[in-house]
Formats: C-alpha cells, structure tokens, sequence
C-alpha cells in the first residue's frame, strides 16, 4: 500500500512538470518596455516594446531554463487625445530597435543586430507621423550613406540651430544631418547636445535650485542655509531625483526645472525595490511639499528595472511615461488626469 502510494505521488509529480513544460513551451509572455521618448513639444510619446515567445523549458539538478524567441513592436501616442496612432503596432525590421529621437512629424528608430561586424549592421529608419508608415527604411538609408556609414548608428544628438532635424554619429565619429524624408546624410557644422534615450537610466534628474542642498542619510531632506539655523524640507526622501522636465538633452549644469514656483521631486517608497513611486512638488520659497502623486508602474521593463521615467509638458500639463504607464498630472494639485498602459 505504501509503494503505491509513492508511486501515485511521482507519477503526478511527473504530469506536473510535463504539464507545465507544455504549457510554457509557445507561450507568451507580457509585453514589456525596452525604451521611449516623447517630442520637444510633449505631443507625441513613441516608445519600444517586447514580446516575448518560449519555445523550450527544462528542469535539471533545481534549475530552470527557458529559451525561445522575442518581437519588438513601435508605437506612438498622442498625448492631446490619449489614443495610440496605431491599431497595429509596427514591427521594426531590426533585431535591437530603439527610439533615437522624436520630432512632430518624424520617429528617428536606430537599429542594431548582435554579433554582426558594423559594415553588416542595420542602418536608421524613419517612421512617418502623418502616413503612419516607415517611407523611409533602414535599406533606404544604408542606399543614400554608402560605406556602412550609418550601420549600427544608435548615438543621437540635436542640433541647436535646426531642432527639428535628426543628428546621428557616422561610423566615422562625424556627425551627420539625417533627412527624414529622403534617408540622406550631410555632415553637420557647430555644436550638437547629445540625447540620452532608451530605458536603461534614470535621465531627467538635475541638480537643486540655486542655494538649496541636499542631506541626510537613508531618507533625504533639503535645506537652505546652514543645518543648524537653516529652513529644512517639510518632507523627507528616499532615493530622490530633482527633474528637469521635457529635456533628453544631456547638460550636467542643469538645475531643476521651475514648475509654478516649485519643483519636482521622483523618490522611491522602498529600500526593496523601485516599483512604487512618489512624485512630489515642492514650494522653491518654503519648501513645504504642495502635493504627492503616487505613480502607477504595475509592471518592469524587459529586465524587470523602474529608474526608466520620462517627464514633459504640454498644454499646461505635465506628462510622465514609466515602464507601463503614460500618465497626465495636473501640475496645481498632483490629480492624474489620465492613465494610458503602454502595452496591453
């Protein structure tokens, strides 16, 4: 009676796993974010995600592996209407895509492909606002910038004296002046501000307004003046980022964008992860908090990271894009006016 017993337990042990071996191989996973970037003017959010297909599953010795195959897919929202400008996201003809940079009529993708040498590596696309389509390809491009010049290009600048143009780095270290209607490069003159995109970093956060500091130890406050005689934060902090609002531009001396006589505040709820958010805003003058905004991010980017939040502004709004949400705030008093998922 005992034996079989035991072996009733390891027979349906054994359909257990096999079970569960057949229902992960194919399966789908939840899409997640790999990177995105709104338009100088805040009206337009693209962005990259993923998904992801396992095709083999295996236990040995405790261990599980997994394989299988992933999709990355684009798509653009407007964030007058809150509507996502495709019904059927666009898949890029490129391993790695990424968004390199978005003006209001044009969405500048940078392409890669692992392994390869760069002379192989994709080139740029870009994907057309008003026809909703990619009239300029990745082939288009390579085509017009001979010589692998462009393959594999993913560092993006902008360029002061024409924003609204597409700045990349040529395989050369040149920088070059893409145009978004015919896929040809010319190389550009003066300075150039380097863009950071992608998911991987925490890009927006600046320094304190002129004549606050920062203290403390696990949970930050800020101050003016001296510790002892000084005016302290209303609020203390964990992990804070001071924001630069609608600004992918990279400048190390910049200070904390002015929001109504205030400025923002991104901080962490957790010492144990970075999941949950608080937005606050706080008065520049007395530094009392005027409001907090916890911020909804139910699910990770592809490798389950939060630091990945962007801000702008539009129409008096102020606009946030984490790894799973879009989300408009009424900047007087923190209100979420709206919540668009990225990925459904």
């Amino acid at each position: 009676m005992g034996l079989g017993h035991a072996w009733g337990r390891c027979w349906r042990a054994s359909l257990a796993l096999i079970a569960c071996a057949l229902l992960l191989a194919g399966c789908k996973q939840a899409p997640a974010l790999s990177g995105g970037m709104f338009s100088p003017d805040g009206k337009y959010f693209a962005y990259i995600y993923e998904v992801t297909w396992i095709t083999s599953y295996q236990r040995t010795g405790g261990r599980t592996v997994s394989s299988g195959s992933f999709q990355p897919y684009l798509q653009v929202i407007d964030t007058d209407t809150g509507q996502k400008l495709l019904a059927q996201p666009l898949k890029p003809d490129c391993s790695y895509p990424r968004i390199g940079d978005v003006n209001a009529s044009f969405v500048l993708v940078t392409c890669s492909a692992a392994g390869s040498d760069t002379k192989d590596k994709p080139a740029p696309f870009v994907f057309d606002l008003a026809t909703r389509k990619v009239d300029v390809d990745s082939k288009t491009v390579a085509a017009r910038n001979p010589g692998g010049l462009l393959g594999g290009a993913d560092s993006t600048f902008r360029n002061p004296a024409a924003p609204a143009t597409f700045v990349l780095e040529g395989n050369d270290g040149r920088k070059y002046q893409l145009d978004p209607q015919t896929g040809a490069a010319t190389p550009v003159r003066g300075e150039v501000d380097r863009l950071e995109s992608g998911i991987s970093g925490f890009y927006q956060g600046c320094d304190l307004p002129e004549g606050l500091s920062e203290s403390g130890d696990t949970r930050r406050y800020i101050q003016r003046g001296s510790k002892e005689d000084g005016l302290r934060s209303q609020d203390d902090f964990l992990d804070p980022e001071f924001l630069c609002v609608g600004s992918e531009q990279r400048d190390i001396l910049a200070t904390a964008t002015d929001i109504d006589g205030g400025f923002l505040v991104l901080s962490h709820t957790s010492t144990r992860d970075a999941q949950n958010k608080l937005l606050s805003l706080l008065d520049r003058t007395t530094l009392k908090t005027r409001w907090r905004a916890p911020l909804p991010q139910p699910r990770g980017d592809w490798a389950n990271r939060f630091d990945s939040e962007k801000f702008s502004q539009r129409n008096g709004q102020l606009l946030v894009a984490n790894t799973s949400q879009l989300l408009v705030i009424d900047p007087k008093d923190g209100r979420i006016l709206r919540n668009i998922p990225l990925v459904d």
